[in-house]
């Protein structure tokens, strides 16, 4: 049961080493990631230097280069693109997420009894070391999406997540390009009946680089709540089937 692990960069020039050095060790290339792919979404500082040299070093790297940064859900779909196996697994690429929970995650996608081409599993952060703002703005987030869209989970923007490809094929054409993009293959997943589970882990603070909306939050929260009632009609939307690149 392979995955490929995909983590979208925007200007992560600080963090690239330490990721890759961190998933290195971590095991993950012998435990079931056959590859890693690093999305460059549009950056203007060194990171996709960085990411061609971790690709030289590692040959289960696979760097992707996109030429205007397509946000964060926009930089997670282009990555399912260049995705070679069936299962699908996503995370941030600031380090919040760490390697270990992707193998918690992987274990228990593994070990579940549900039909894996119909199966959903995701991160709940019950540790969370990020300020309490945000901590609070999460939880008013998660029951919304959950009033609104009836995804019935206890962390909506938990991660990791990890699925069979399959869902990106029910994927409209009209997808979520921030990071609602995580409700909206929730939303698919609820309204055609996938199995949902949510394993806990651990959300670890930021160690370099701010936050790319961490300026400009009000204005982010509005615009979600416009997106999260959108969903409510697209999720009935046709699938638009995935392209792949590879």
């Amino acid at each position: 049961m392979n995955f490929s692990l995909i983590i979208p960069l925007w200007n992560e020039g600080r963090n690239v080493a330490e990721l890759i050095r961190v998933i290195a060790d971590s095991g993950l290339p012998q435990q079931g990631m056959a590859e890693l792919i690093l999305v460059n979404n549009g950056s203007s500082d060194n990171t996709g230097e960085l990411v061609d040299e971790g690709a030289a070093r590692h040959p289960w790297i696979v760097p992707v280069h996109l030429a205007a940064n397509e946000n964060y859900g926009g930089g997670v779909y282009e990555g399912f693109k260049r995705a070679r196996t069936d299962v699908f697994c996503y995370i941030p690429g600031d380090l919040q997420v760490m390697p270990d929970d992707v193998l918690k995650v992987h274990r228990h996608f593994v070990q579940s009894t549900s039909p894996k081409a119909r199966l959903f599993v995701k991160g709940h952060r019950t540790v969370r070391h990020d300020p309490m703002q945000t901590r609070f703005v999460s939880r008013v987030y998660t029951v919304l999406a959950n009033v609104i869209l009836g995804l019935g989970v206890k962390d909506v923007n938990g991660l990791p997540k990890m699925f069979h490809r399959s869902l990106a094929d029910l994927v409209p054409v009209e997808r979520m390009k921030t990071f609602v993009f995580d409700s909206q293959l929730l939303s698919l997943a609820r309204v055609n009946r996938w199995a949902i589970e949510e394993v806990p882990v651990t959300f670890h603070s930021r160690r370099e680089g701010v936050s790319s909306w961490s300026s400009k939050r009000i204005k982010t929260y509005i615009e979600v709540f416009k997106q999260i009632v959108k969903l409510r009609s697209l999720r009935h939307e046709a699938g638009r089937p995935l392209e792949r690149l590879r």
